[in-house]
């Protein structure tokens, strides 16, 4: 009898334990794939309600909107090509994200890096923020 309430407790305790470590689960990376693949259409075509329909309202907090985006894009006098959002890697937790690409032209060059923050809010993946990501240059160098 003792062993079974010491195996039960030492069980309990061994569950408790592993709770703490946990990591988020892989079901959000076909989601923020998605997310990704939708801002990339939208941003493609230049469609300011559609990438409005990605965003969190968290981004105005950061003074950034869907036409900030795409002047980020397509830059400041609209004269960058956009091909895609490429080269991403994803890191991420159970409510939060980060993914960091390239703004590619038909070249495919990766010149252009930006970081863009996601949040998880209302049962979905929503855009916060984006930035300039860091050059591979830039890395090196600081």
């Amino acid at each position: 009898m003792r062993t079974r309430v010491f195996s039960f407790l030492a069980a309990v305790i061994l569950l408790f334990c592993a709770c703490g470590t946990e990591t988020p689960s892989r079901d959000h990376i076909p989601l923020l794939q998605d997310r990704l693949y939708r801002l990339q259409v939208a941003v493609a075509a230049m469609n300011a309600s559609a990438i409005d329909s990605l965003l969190s309202l968290q981004i105005l907090e950061v003074d950034q909107s869907s036409d900030s985006l795409l002047n980020f894009v397509y830059g400041p006098a609209g004269g960058f090509d956009f091909q895609r959002f490429g080269n991403y890697e994803i890191f991420f937790t159970d409510d939060r994200a980060r993914i960091d690409c390239f703004v590619m032209d038909s070249t495919g060059r990766q010149d252009r890096p930006i970081t863009l923050t996601y949040v998880f809010e209302h049962d979905m993946w929503l855009l916060k923020s984006f930035e300039k990501g860091k050059d591979i240059i830039d890395s090196v160098e600081g």
